[in-house]
């Protein structure tokens, strides 16, 4: 990594509160583990394990494992009472390091995709920019879409996208949707992996409601067309999916879960 993208990305981890856990065997860095406190409407407070890594040559040396615990024995010092972590693979190797330490299946991801529909913004809804520098709306929005990564580092990939992250030059707009006096947070990305592809977060009021979401879609769905994206991909929670079914997304598959520790 160079100055550049290790001097963006510290500043990624002091704007969320990252605390970096170092595995230290022989008098050598073997291995590392990133750890954010969290607190949102959907997953109440947890801990949220990110970048989990062991150098190859000390792998399978317990150290993975004692970062882990490591994180559980931050958890109790703070009185938060849950870790939460989404493995690469439920399957493979990830999974099962998590699953050794305890971790269960917990919260089922599930993919969805809509074709964009017309350039035209419905009249009826206003839009509202959003800077950098205003609050999170995390703690008392839900994220009812774009469970990609724990809602807070998914707040600050929209509010502050193009740093360490950006490899190549992508539309991306964040915004606000105010219906009926009710303000809805979206974010909309185009995905380089996919041509003619966006992706989609949206953290909603509240009392949100079905026929209010509905909208802010067909206007993030509007602004995909603007940008020449055929389709909108986002990510959900099982339990949020029948709103998203309801504003007229497609079932796409099932992703990685979310796993869950109890340290209370």
């Amino acid at each position: 990594m160079d100055v550049k993208a290790l001097r963006e990305y510290w500043k990624r981890m002091e704007r969320l509160g990252i605390i970096p856990l170092v595995a230290e065997l022989e008098g050598k860095v073997v291995g590392h583990l990133d750890v954010l406190f969290c607190e949102d409407p959907v997953l109440g407070r947890y801990l949220y394990l990110d970048v989990l890594m062991v150098h190859k040559e000390y792998r399978r040396r317990g150290v993975a494992r004692a970062l882990v615990f490591k994180a559980e024995e931050l958890a109790r010092e703070r009185g938060v009472e849950k870790l939460v972590v989404q493995p690469e693979s439920y399957e493979g190797p990830s999974g099962l390091t998590y699953r050794s330490c305890g971790f269960t299946r917990a919260y089922e991801v599930v993919d969805y995709e809509i074709r964009s529909r017309s350039k035209t913004i419905p009249g009826s809804v206003k839009l509202v920019s959003v800077a950098p520098s205003e609050p999170p709306p995390v703690k008392t929005h839900p994220l009812l879409c774009g469970w990609y990564v724990a809602s807070a580092k998914m707040w600050d990939y929209a509010t502050y996208p193009r740093d360490v992250y950006e490899v190549f030059q992508r539309h991306s707009i964040t915004f606000k949707v105010d219906v009926e006096g009710e303000g809805y947070y979206v974010h909309l990305g185009e995905n380089l992996m996919k041509l003619g592809a966006g992706y989609l977060c949206v953290w909603a009021p509240p009392n949100y409601g079905a026929e209010s979401f509905r909208r802010v879609v067909e206007v993030a769905s509007s602004i995909a067309r603007t940008l020449n994206m055929t389709k909108v991909e986002t990510r959900t929670l099982k339990p949020l999916s029948e709103i998203l079914e309801e504003a007229g997304f497609r079932y796409g598959g099932r992703a990685e879960p979310f796993m869950v520790k109890e340290v209370g």
